[in-house]
């Protein structure tokens, strides 16, 4: 009820005269309406001779007056008198009202805006490239799913993600960017990660290349924050959706990035390393029997198929392999 009153008498916040000037420029009739009020206003404040005005005063001072008028001096009094007080009395009655008034209208029409369109984009079989209404690019691998506003809010950027992509998050620190995938939140201002978050995996993983992230862990039920560290780059925080805990370590080679390059390379890397970035790359399960631990591959591959690969270590250690649908079986 307070914010018309600070406004008119000049009291309010820049922020609060930002909210007012904003409901006065969408339509004439606001505008209208607000001339209306300060007229009661000024008519009002002329009356009791005041600098600044508060709703709390009037209403006591109302009261006081409503008072001296059932007294039986003031009836004794010259009529002059009295109905100079009188119109003073009507008008602080209107001013308080009218405040009242514009202030649910407002809260109606700028405070209560429809919430944001939110956009959703699903990839299946293809991977696709998108641009954020702040200018900040994403790349989403396949079976990735995306949702976000068509025009972000005031003080944050919020987008909901499952999947894996590569983003690169247009600079802003006056409005953080927050990433919700389940129980994990990571929140950053400008830089650039692969993010590894899938529901059904055991662990969500980001790799940072530039700036820095808040990563952390959420509690689903009130929203409070579990536990939370500060990645920097060449730094991966990994979150297990069994155990809830988060951690980070450092990383050397950019295999994360092989689903977007179509580039792997190892060096002196033991084969069971192998077949985990074979698997996360391609989409495929790895099935054998041996560990293959006491074996180490060094290769580079560039946009080669699974096919191709498991062929180059076929003929490197002899390894027998058999390629069914999404599945591999090594003997």
């Amino acid at each position: 009820m307070e914010l018309l009153g600070r406004y008119l008498s000049g009291n309010c916040s820049e922020e609060e005269k930002v909210i007012m000037e904003t409901w006065l420029k969408q339509s004439k009739e606001n505008q209208a309406t607000y001339n209306a009020y300060k007229q009661v206003w000024e008519a009002a404040a002329n009356g009791i001779q005041e600098e600044n005005l508060s709703i709390d005063q009037g209403w006591e001072e109302l009261n006081r007056k409503i008072d001296v008028f059932e007294s039986a001096d003031v009836f004794k009094s010259s009529q002059r008198l009295i109905s100079r007080k009188a119109i003073y009395v009507l008008a602080r009655i209107a001013a308080i009202f009218l405040i009242a008034f514009g202030v649910y209208f407002i809260f109606n029409t700028v405070n209560k805006q429809e919430p944001a369109t939110i956009v959703q984009i699903a990839t299946e079989d293809v991977q696709q490239s998108l641009t954020l209404p702040d200018g900040s690019e994403i790349a989403l691998n396949t079976g990735s799913v995306i949702n976000y506003p068509e025009s972000f809010s005031a003080d944050s950027r919020q987008i909901e993600f499952e999947g894996e992509a590569f983003f690169n998050i247009a600079h802003n620190p006056e409005k953080p960017f927050i990433i919700r995938s389940g129980e994990l939140q990571i929140e950053v201002l400008g830089t650039s990660f692969n993010l590894h978050a899938c529901p059904e995996t055991e662990e969500m993983t980001l790799f940072l290349e530039s700036g820095k992230v808040l990563f952390s862990s959420i509690d689903l039920q009130n929203g409070s924050i579990r536990e939370q560290l500060i990645l920097t780059p060449g730094q991966k925080g990994v979150y297990n959706t069994n155990s809830g805990l988060i951690c980070k370590s450092d990383f050397s080679n950019q295999n994360y990035l092989a689903w977007k390059t179509g580039i792997i390379e190892f060096e002196k890397t033991p084969l069971t390393d192998v077949f985990t970035v074979l698997e996360k790359t391609y989409n495929i399960q790895v099935e054998t029997e041996n560990s293959f631990e006491d074996l180490c591959l060094t290769a580079r591959f560039e946009k080669e198929t699974p096919e191709s690969i498991f062929e180059t270590i076929h003929t490197i250690f002899g390894i027998n392999y058999r390629i069914n649908g999404q599945t591999v079986q090594l003997n």
